[in-house]
């Protein structure tokens, strides 16, 4: 393995020296001073030559190259957020955001599939769910927050037959759009609709190498062929794509089969989910993958990555596995690191190499996201920390309160932004920070959201 259980699990990432305390201060310091000459408008800082450049310097103290990304709408939308979020909370350890980086929305139950692990027991629309009016105005909402990505899901979104208005409606609050897709309803047609709508980055499930294990766990056959068609097309069509693989015991043997197969249809990157035991996924918890198989993941993962197709694994424990040793980084390049078609939802990030802008990042952005980069929309407007909560715990429901005032005000949301208030092996854990474990699958086999996470693959 590339790094030994006993390095893992001494390896200690994003400990901040007085020296960054000191720079952080500074930092702040100098966003509230921009911001009280701006009147708090960050869209007057980042339009100004001259401030962008003082952004730029404040950047390169933390080891960004960031240049030109600057101009870009969806980075503008991210900084100004970041700006806000420092003006009011300081840089914080982890940070501490006014408003999350993105949210993936579960728009309906709808579904054209029924996949053994569905964590939304997804099949047919519920009777509660949002109306179209309900969600054009939390559209407009999450446009106010200062929100940079939106990430369509479901159910299938593709089955949404106002997914069209919806895309348009996000386009015009500046947002950029992700899909996240079985892939079966998609053809050149449907690809270049989407890029041509504004959608930058789509995720296709892939669970198999061949028919019958894929068309098996997705509940459908001809589903392998089709998803594998709509890999291709969405490459061709300029889509960013991802092929996402729920990591099983039916599967774990062929992960780098996968790999390549979907590398040979021009996927960008290959992401590897673990098994959450929610929905549907509780009548096949036994198909989890042991600690052992975990750790044997995240070092595939750690060797198959590169700049020309990147791997990763939705593990927060992989942030910890990948900085072990300082072998080449495949992140080191900031204006790539930072797109926002690869900075979509996780910052499980790969920290291999001492100049790896993603180890930089991890004091203040890395570990389990929920409930503090991101956040899911149920159908029914339910706000949850993370997509594979589905309904526990509801932070807040949209159809009684503001999209800010369950961001800013849940006592969930809290919660999962002070590390200290994890318990268990996780809160004794010297990468609490970097790391906090993954709440979902805290949540689904502990029915705890704050609890250790059970499968950790570094803390027996």
């Amino acid at each position: 393995m590339a790094a030994t259980w006993q390095a893992v699990q001494e390896t200690t990432v994003g400990t901040l020296p007085l020296t960054e305390r000191t720079k952080n201060g500074l930092a702040t310091a100098l966003v509230r001073i921009f911001l009280h000459l701006a009147h708090n408008d960050p869209g007057r800082i980042i339009s100004s030559s001259a401030a962008r450049k003082t952004l730029e310097w404040m950047a390169l103290l933390y080891g960004f190259d960031v240049g030109g990304l600057l101009l870009e709408p969806s980075i503008q939308r991210a900084l100004s957020n970041l700006l806000k979020s420092v003006a009011e909370y300081g840089v914080t350890s982890p940070q501490r955001l006014k408003a999350p980086v993105s949210v993936v929305w579960s728009l309906s139950f709808r579904c054209n599939l029924r996949c053994l692990h569905c964590y939304q027991n997804a099949s047919k629309p519920s009777e509660d769910e949002l109306s179209l009016d309900q969600q054009l105005n939390i559209i407009d909402q999450m446009g106010r927050a200062g929100i940079s990505t939106v990430v369509l899901s479901g159910g299938e979104p593709l089955t949404n037959p106002n997914l069209k208005r919806l895309i348009e409606r996000i386009r015009e609050n500046e947002m950029s759009i992700s899909i996240d897709s079985n892939g079966v309803l998609i053809n050149k047609t449907v690809a270049g609709s989407l890029r041509h709508a504004g959608v930058t980055s789509i995720e296709l499930s892939l669970d198999g190498v061949d028919e019958q294990s894929h068309d098996h766990f997705r509940g459908l056959g001809g589903a392998f062929r089709k998803t594998l068609d709509a890999v291709e097309e969405c490459s061709k069509a300029g889509i960013f794509t991802t092929v996402a693989t729920t990591a099983t015991r039916l599967n774990y043997s062929k992960r780098e089969e996968l790999i390549s197969l979907a590398r040979s249809r021009g996927a960008d990157r290959v992401v590897f989910f673990d098994l959450i035991p929610a929905g549907r996924g509780k009548e096949v918890k036994d198909l989890h993958l042991s600690r052992d198989e975990l750790t044997e993941l995240m070092c595939l993962v750690h060797e198959k990555s590169s700049p020309n197709g990147e791997v990763f694994t939705e593990l927060p424990q992989y942030v910890i596995y990948s900085a072990t040793g300082n072998g080449e980084s495949t992140s080191d390049k900031s204006n790539v690191a930072l797109s926002v078609d690869r900075f979509t939802i996780s910052s499980f990030f790969d920290c291999a190499g001492q100049g790896n802008i993603y180890r930089k990042l991890a004091p203040y952005l890395g570990g389990c996201p929920a409930g503090r980069l991101y956040c899911n929309i149920q159908p029914n407007g339910d706000v949850t920390p993370c997509m594979f909560m589905p309904h526990y715990p509801v932070a807040g429901n949209l159809k009684e309160q503001s999209f800010e005032m369950i961001w800013e005000k849940s006592e969930v949301f809290d919660a999962l932004r002070d590390r200290k208030a994890l318990t268990g092996k996780c809160a004794g854990c010297r990468n609490l920070v970097v790391c906090g474990g993954c709440r979902a699958k805290a949540a689904a086999y502990l029915g705890d959201y704050l609890a250790s996470d059970p499968t950790c693959p570094i803390q027996n």
